[in-house]
């Protein structure tokens, strides 16, 4: 039974999936188009904004899917 290996980080400024060199201003990896966001310094694709409107988004619509069910009962 063999231990499993820790993935490596990829190297500051190299895409973390085909390794290609990732210059600085561009958005997507130009060897195989891998979106680049957050690495390297790069910002996330989703602000914490984004990410809390999305949560309460699906929150509202499970609670009304909710309401729905048990008013059916």
């Amino acid at each position: 039974m063999s231990v499993p290996q820790a993935v490596p980080e990829p190297v500051s400024g190299t895409c973390p999936l085909c390794d290609a060199p990732a210059p600085a201003g561009l958005d997507r990896c130009g060897s195989c188009g891998y979106a680049l966001a957050g690495v390297d310094g790069r910002p996330s694709a989703f602000s914490r904004a984004t990410l809390l409107w999305t949560s309460i988004g699906f929150f509202a619509v499970y609670l009304i899917t909710l309401a729905i069910v048990l008013a059916t009962r």
